[in-house]
Formats: structure tokens, sequence, C-alpha cells
């Protein structure tokens, strides 16, 4: 299906939507994909749930009012239509702020492929994995599972409002490996992989890279806990990412200011970390996994500084949350599918760069800790308090590894302390590819995130 065939239909619809309210969009979605999985003891070839449909969405003056169906032909749209109308004539309107629907616009955006992934029959694709798996038992006897999985999505959206009607096609790629090793009565796993914009080019990993993702989960096997407190830390780029996630993600979404959830509102212009700290979320960032041209409510991706020299600049915001706020726009108001809602959530979200070399990070440490293998996290974005965990800690003293591993690591603090702790920030910002983001342990949608490495004080739990 080519997804542009549908315009037509859906301007028709917002039009006659617009006879009613003063505002009115319609978003349309379908996204298919596959995966490729090759474990130790089987393998699988699964597509993912797909996704098609429409939502029509009207604002009478209050509240967006919306309706979604899970077709594209006419008499669904048309129907959807009707029922939409009917919902605005018993909600009523009402006298409230006005939706900007932004300047005319109609351009159709779209991801390539350096090699097509249609290129490769399913077998080809199966081998891939097949191959990342043997090679992971082939380096360490100690293996007792691997799995490799590949994954190829192609999502088609369509936007159409008042004065834009806008269509892209995103093709994304990863390429995960999970190793699982036992020794001795001990167990460990750590998992690893790259995700990015385009096609079976990414579907693969690097000789090197999984090398050392089965050296690190060797090191970790028998690892003890490191004991609780403060500690001066390194943070790989990788665990700087979890960390810009949780501290200033969910925390700066504008959608919780609203609802009076986020502390952050309160902190706006206000110093929250040192003048090293520097944060992005960054759509329109060239290749990365979770970048789009514009977002689910048709505005156009471009950078939002969040923190600049440690001063919380602004939040992200979807259409609602800005009109409510009377703020700016960003270009984050994303959907999981087009059976729901809008939020504001997060795209490609990291730290901005220094002036330092990681390795001269790392050997300024007389006695603390490299932490690496970013694993999860959570925050609490009305509290500040935050949680990330790490898949390893290696002991640092006199500015040398001592070889000693500590796992897993367990970061807690309140997310302004944190921030403030920062006096090193590396020269390099490393971005993941493999994140998904819930918000509230649903609504899931791709993200990024990375930075430089940081030196900082940390309360380990």
């Amino acid at each position: 299906m080519d997804l542009r065939d549908r315009k037509v239909a859906l301007a028709a619809a917002v039009d006659d939507l617009l006879r009613v309210v003063p505002y009115a969009h319609a978003f349309a979605q379908v996204r298919e994909g596959t995966a490729f999985r090759a474990t130790t003891r089987a393998t699988a070839i699964e597509p993912l749930d797909p996704v098609c449909g429409v939502v029509l969405s009207a604002w009478n003056g209050e509240t967006m009012l919306e309706v979604s169906v899970p077709s594209l032909d006419d008499d669904a749209v048309k129907g959807a239509t009707a029922r939409l109308r009917d919902l605005i004539t018993r909600q009523g309107s009402r006298t409230g702020p006005a939706i900007d629907p932004g300047a005319p616009l109609e351009r159709d955006f779209a991801v390539a492929e350096h090699i097509p992934v249609s290129s490769l029959s399913l077998e080809e694709r199966l081998a891939r994995v097949q191959a990342i798996k043997d090679r992971v038992h082939a380096l360490d006897a100690r293996v007792k599972n691997a799995v490799a999985r590949a994954t190829h999505v192609r999502t088609q959206e369509i936007f159409v409002g008042p004065t834009r009607r806008l269509f892209q096609d995103l093709r994304r790629a990863e390429m995960v490996c999970l190793v699982v090793m036992e020794q001795g009565g001990h167990a460990a796993d750590l998992h690893g992989g790259r995700g990015r914009q385009g096609g079976a080019e990414h579907l693969t990993l690097a000789d090197d890279d999984v090398a050392h993702l089965v050296e690190d989960c060797a090191r970790m096997l028998g690892a003890e806990r490191a004991p609780g407190g403060s500690y001066r830390c390194v943070f790989d780029g990788d665990v700087a990412g979890l960390l810009a996630h949780e501290a200033f993600g969910h925390g700066t979404e504008a959608d919780m200011f609203v609802k009076r959830r986020a502390k952050g509102a309160g902190y706006l212009g206000k110093q929250v970390g040192s003048e090293l700290v520097d944060m992005y979320d960054d759509p329109s960032l060239p290749g990365e996994a979770a970048s789009y041209f514009f977002d689910h409510e048709g505005h156009l991706a471009a950078p939002t500084r969040i923190i600049e020299r440690g001063v919380l600049l602004a939040p992200l915001t979807d259409l609602v949350s800005a009109t409510y706020l009377g703020m700016a726009r960003t270009a984050n108001g994303r959907r999981e599918s087009v059976q729901r809602k809008a939020y504001t959530r997060m795209s490609n979200t990291f730290f901005g760069k220094g002036g330092d070399r990681h390795d001269a990070l790392v050997a300024s440490l007389d006695d603390g800790l490299l932490v690496r293998h970013a694993r999860n996290g959570m925050e609490d974005p009305k509290g500040w308090g935050i949680q990330c965990e790490a898949y390893l800690a290696e002991e640092i003293k006199g500015g040398k590894r001592t070889g000693r591993v500590f796992s897993p690591v367990i970061i807690t603090g309140y997310v302004p302390d944190l921030l403030t702790s920062i006096d090193g920030v590396s020269d390099a910002v490393e971005i993941g590819g493999l994140g998904m983001c819930g918000k509230g342990y649903k609504e899931w949608v791709k993200v990024t995130d990375g930075g430089p490495s940081l030196r900082l004080t940390a309360r380990i739990a």
C-alpha cells in the first residue's frame, strides 16, 4: 500500500470537520515488519504486529475530541467523520485558546535503504542471526545460550491539517545479541546491538562488538555488588544516555506539566546542573533509529535544547500541552499507534559533548568506578528521584583499572544533585539505537538516548 493515495480522502474529512470546529486534523499510519531470531536451540521468523488505520481529531476550544478506525478505505473514513461530528455536537463548543495550524506546506519525506531489505530472501536474513549466534558460542565455551534477533520495520504516515499535507516513509533496522553464561554456579547475561534508520546494511554486528560483549559477560560471572555509598564515577555514553532519558525525559514532557506531575515545571530558567551540562532532544538527527521528519501532529522535526550550561530552558511539548500552557511547539507529539492518544514523548535525547577525552576522565579518578552497559531505569518526575541500572562497573584506583568488576550497579539520587556534580564531559557523543519507552508502563514508542562520557558523583545502592 502507498499511503499517499489516501491524502484526498483525509483532506475531505478534515474539510468536513472544519465546518463545525475551529481546528481539525487527520493522521493515518501503516506499520509492518518482521523479526528473525536464532537461539542456541531454535530459530524463528516472526511477523511484527501490523498497524493500519486513521485517527481524526477535532478541537472544540477546550478538548481534542478523537475517533479512530482500523481501516483506510473510504467508507471507514466517512463513518469515522460522521461519528466525530456527532461527538462534537454532543460535547458542544467551548471558549478557549486557538490552535495555530502552521504555515502552509505539502511535502513527502522518505528514509533511504542503501541495501533494500527486500533484496535479501527470508533465508538470507535468518542466516545473519544464525551467524551471530554461532560466533558467540565459538568465542567462549561457558556460553549456555546465545540469542540474536534482527528486526526491520517500515512505517508510512500521513498528516493532513487545515494547512498541511505531509507524508513520511520511515524504515528502521536493528540487530540485538544476548549472551548468557554460566560457570561454577554463577550466571550472567548481557545484551548489546545497534539500531539505525535504513535497510539491510544495519542487519549486522561487527566481530569486535560481539567479542567485547562476550568478554564483558564473562567478567560479570561471580561479580559482587558494589558496597553502597557515594562514588566518583565516569559514565560511558550508554549510561549517560540512560541518565539523560530518565533525568530530563519524562520530567520535561509538558503534558506532565499540565497534569502538575513534573517538578521541572517550576525550574524553567533556573540552574539545574553544572555549567558543563547541555541536553537536547532531536528527532531530526539523520539516521538515528528514533528520528522522523514530522511528529504525529504535523510539526516538522527540529532540535530542542532542553538544558544550556546547566539552565533548564524549555520543555518538550505536544499540540494540546503547548496550547494549554501557551508554550512553543516542539516535534514531540507522538502516538503508539492510530488507536492511541498523542502524548508528549521523547525522540533522540542526549547530553551535548564537552572538551575532555574519555581516557583522561577515567585516568583522573583516584578512587572510583567506570560504569558501563546501561540496562534500565525509572524516574519520579513529581519528586525528581531517579534510579538507573547498569550491567557492570569497573573499579578505578589511581587512574587505572584494577580488573575488579561489580555487577549489577544501581544508581539512585536526586536529579539536580547528579547533574550539578558533573565536572567532566568527553568530546564524543555516542547514541544507542535499541531503546523503547513507555509512558506509565504503556504507550510504547521508539526512542534513543546517549551522550558523551560524564564524570560525576553518584550514589550506588
